[in-house]
């Protein structure tokens, strides 16, 4: 009915791995030490909802954990001298506890107020799915993510598993309404204040970002900016799964190095590596020098694997900004390591260049480094193809 999202599971899965410090947070002794205070706290600090007198608000809550399938006790609170208006939960000991700010109830209708209700609910959900074990993924990652001493692998792939989490709980919100305007609605009018909000409206605003910048893609830092989760939602509600491809992209985008999740850093590792190991596949490259920087890059380096030149090509071509001046760095540095092969490596790395769809930002590193003009790095770029070529021709 509403399933976990693939940045959800893999991210539990590959914490799951990190057995130790996931049976940390495994450990129901410490998630109890992490939330023991939260109850009183909450009840100082809020007004509670009384099932008997507040039976409407009530009510919605009990359509939205019907439809969402979640037989949980659930209580309601405002937060006290909060003029902000937002919507959280917390889940402790089996319970929800639902905390609106500002005035969300007096500005939302019923339909949009139910549509908050299955949001927050929708989180209870997800962190029910996989035996529970996204919500210690969460934690897990949330932890490491604001340790000081983390990686910016490591924030951004708490980012993005955060960004995720909302686009699931808009859906959650769309089995419980059965329709995508109030949750567009209610994000919009709880960010801007406005009485009245059109959603199909905000939909066309949306869909004009996108046809003036095809690579837009959001920038939040928990949650995704209202123009992408709107059409995210839509997405879904016109094209299903098929929609999730481009949703991805809007979440994720063009990324540079230094927006790399974790799993994004494997993947480009392993072009590293292949792109090393097909750099070093000619015998007459496989000098001390150049074998000793490849395990600078990759300490286990071995050269008895043969790279798939075509899916190579097909990694690099697509990717974005400085990762691929980041690749031309590294076929530079192999271009020039070894003194003694004079311009043979050089007019090697301009022909892998060109094949892998390079060529420019690899120019452009050769440019820079050498402080070339461009009549001059044409120069040098024909020049080094022809030592190179007399090179092949001599192995041949």
């Amino acid at each position: 009915m509403l399933p976990v999202l693939k940045y959800h599971e893999i991210t539990t899965r590959y914490f799951q791995k990190q057995s130790n410090v996931w049976h940390f947070f495994a450990n129901h002794i410490h998630k109890e030490e992490q939330l023991k205070e939260f109850k009183t706290d909450l009840l100082k600090n809020t007004y509670k909802f009384d099932e008997s007198t507040d039976s409407a608000l009530y009510e919605k809550v009990g359509s939205a954990k019907e439809k969402l399938q979640l037989p949980i006790k659930t209580t309601i609170y405002q937060a006290q001298n909060a003029d902000d208006m937002n919507a959280s939960i917390v889940y402790i000991n089996s319970e929800a506890h639902i905390v609106f700010s500002g005035k969300i109830i007096q500005l939302l209708t019923d339909e949009e107020l139910l549509a908050i209700i299955g949001h927050e609910l929708s989180h209870v959900k997800l962190y029910s799915e996989l035996n529970g074990d996204i919500e210690i993924a969460d934690r897990m990652i949330t932890a490491i993510a604001n340790h000081q001493g983390s990686t910016s692998a490591h924030y951004e792939t708490a980012r993005l598993f955060k960004l995720y989490t909302e686009i699931f709980c808009d859906r959650g919100a769309y089995i419980v309404t059965g329709n995508y305007a109030p949750i567009i609605s209610s994000l919009v009018k709880i960010s801007t204040g406005l009485q009245k909000v059109n959603a199909d409206s905000y939909i066309k605003q949306a869909e004009e970002i996108f046809a003036a910048d095809a690579n837009t893609k959001t920038s939040g830092v928990s949650h995704p900016e209202n123009f992408i989760r709107a059409r995210a939602i839509w997405l879904w509600h016109t094209k299903g799964n098929q929609a999730e491809s481009i949703i991805s992209r809007m979440i994720e985008g063009n990324t540079n190095l230094d927006e790399l999740d974790l799993f994004s850093q494997q993947r480009i590792s392993l072009i590293t590596e292949q792109l090393i190991i097909l750099l070093l596949q000619p015998k007459w490259m496989q000098t001390a020098q150049t074998i000793a920087l490849a395990k600078q890059y990759f300490g286990t380096f071995e050269l008895d694997k043969s790279p798939s030149k075509a899916v190579l090509i097909s990694q690099t071509e697509n990717l974005y900004g400085n990762l691929q001046d980041y690749l031309a760095y590294v076929l530079y540095d192999f271009a020039t390591t070894d003194k003694s092969l004079e311009d043979i490596p050089l007019g090697y790395c301009f022909f892998l260049a060109d094949e892998l769809k390079l060529e420019k930002p690899f120019a452009n590193t050769v440019k820079k480094e050498r402080k070339l003009t461009d009549k001059k790095i044409n120069a040098l770029k024909k020049q080094a193809l022809v030592e190179f070529q007399k090179q092949q021709m001599q192995a041949a």
